[in-house]
């Protein structure tokens, strides 16, 4: 074993036991632990080096899956909508949380249970996006990644990825997104395989929970937007979804609410919101909800409202239609692959320049600027036609029972792996 295997191995042993020990995590702060990690350890050896190739038959047929499984952001629900596709399957695999990020809550204990730190299996699905990459995988040993396939995850929002991503695809043997719109993005950057395996919708509630709960009405009509501040009120557009509120209903409209729920919100945040409302017309929620408490209230009203300009998946519009509850949407980027026509409230938009109001967009990309007019008539409708919203709502959850379900996203992810096993043996085959 050469001098350099020696220093990273014992570089990603230190580092694992730094971020990850039990009593290290409670005596030493997070930050003070990543950045020794990081720094200090760095002088001995690099992390970053691309991970040996892949040895066919090395390991057992089988995932290891990597990802946020105890937060309670995007990242984190798709990777436990993967998990869930693998336990209904029969598909061996582990479950192997990374926890790096300071400011990020670790409160989710569903899969606390199946967590582990091994490493079984011939393929690893890493659900980290390239710019946390660094760090996730400095988490664990490093020979969880030599000799594995290796496949990453990753979530992008415009039509071109970050320049900044593009070394990060030397890391992986292939990647895998949740929706055509991203597999676009990617297939420009690389010829490695690029795999679409949309999410299993899975949207548990509270039975219990009634409107009251959330101190909202019985008697009111409620369109409910949300976004979470760390995911850039310039993409999301609650200006939009406000505008269109305002026009549908009027400035202080009867038995009308817009319910607005803002995720780690900032100041800014707040204040656009009381000015472009009137007091009255609208409830502003900031308060953390678990996911069950967050599905129970979209549920619970009457419409879900996006007027974004770009996703990329739309995971709260496919809830939203999960749970019986009309979307009005955007009909551009992700979300327009699982909202045909007459499953959802469409609207149409153009598109306009990006500019600098998203980080790391690369130069010279548009994305959308929804039809506020046409929203609004979405709205009238939906209000004053019960048999219409009752059409949508009906056509809507049908269609993601059945082309979103755990079932198809297990059986995408089965058939996969075959693939990999089988083409990696017949590889082999031949140059033997």
């Amino acid at each position: 074993m050469d001098i350099k295997t020696l220093l990273n191995r014992a570089k990603t042993r230190i580092r694992y036991w730094l971020i990850s020990d039990l009593w290290i995590k409670k005596l030493v702060p997070a930050k003070i632990r990543h950045l020794f990690s990081n720094q200090v350890i760095d002088a001995l050896a690099t992390h970053t080096d691309v991970p040996a190739p892949y040895i066919p038959g090395k390991y057992p047929k089988g995932i290891n899956l990597y990802g946020f499984f105890k937060a309670e952001n995007g990242l984190a629900q798709g990777v436990k909508m993967y998990a869930r596709a693998l336990e209904e399957s029969s598909i061996p695999h582990t479950l192997l949380n990374t926890d790096f990020l300071d400011w990020l809550p670790q409160n989710d204990t569903t899969f606390d249970d199946r967590l582990t730190t091994e490493n079984k299996y011939a393929v690893n699905v890493i659900h980290i996006n390239p710019d946390q990459w660094e760090e996730a995988c400095g988490m664990f040993p490093r020979d969880q990644f030599n000799g594995h396939y290796n496949i990453g995850v990753w979530l992008w929002e415009l039509e071109q990825i970050p320049d900044r991503w593009i070394p990060i695809i030397d890391y992986v043997d292939e990647v895998w997104t949740p929706s055509e719109f991203i597999a676009g993005a990617m297939r420009k950057a690389t010829d490695k395989p690029v795999t679409v395996i949309p999410y299993g919708m899975e949207t548990p509630y509270d039975e219990t929970l009634t409107r009251a709960d959330f101190g909202l009405s019985d008697d009111d009509f409620l369109v409910l937007t949300m976004y979470d501040s760390n995911s850039y009120a310039s993409r999301k557009n609650p200006g939009a979804a406000i505008d269109a509120f305002r026009e549908a209903y009027g400035d202080n409209p009867e038995k009308v609410k817009l319910v607005i729920k803002i995720s780690n919100p900032k100041p800014e945040d707040l204040e656009f919101v009381e000015k472009k409302l009137v007091p009255g017309s609208y409830i502003l929620m900031t308060d953390r909800l678990e996911r069950k408490q967050l599905n129970s209230l979209i549920r619970l009203c009457d419409v879900f409202l996006s007027l974004h300009r770009s996703e990329g998946f739309g995971l709260v519009m496919a809830e939203a239609m999960n749970l019986g509850t009309a979307a009005v949407a955007t009909h551009w980027s992700a979300n327009a692959e699982f909202m045909p026509e007459g499953t959802a409230c469409n609207v149409s938009s153009r598109q306009i320049p990006v500019g600098d109001a998203y980080q790391d967009a690369p130069e010279g990309l548009t994305w959308a600027d929804a039809d506020v007019h046409e929203a609004a008539g979405y709205l009238r409708r939906l209000k004053d036609d019960p048999a219409y919203r009752e059409e949508i709502t009906r056509a809507g959850q049908a269609y993601i029972r059945e082309e979103l379900s755990t079932k198809k996203c297990a059986e995408k992810i089965g058939k996969r792996l075959d693939q990999i096993i089988q083409n990696s043996e017949i590889a082999v085959t031949k140059v033997s």
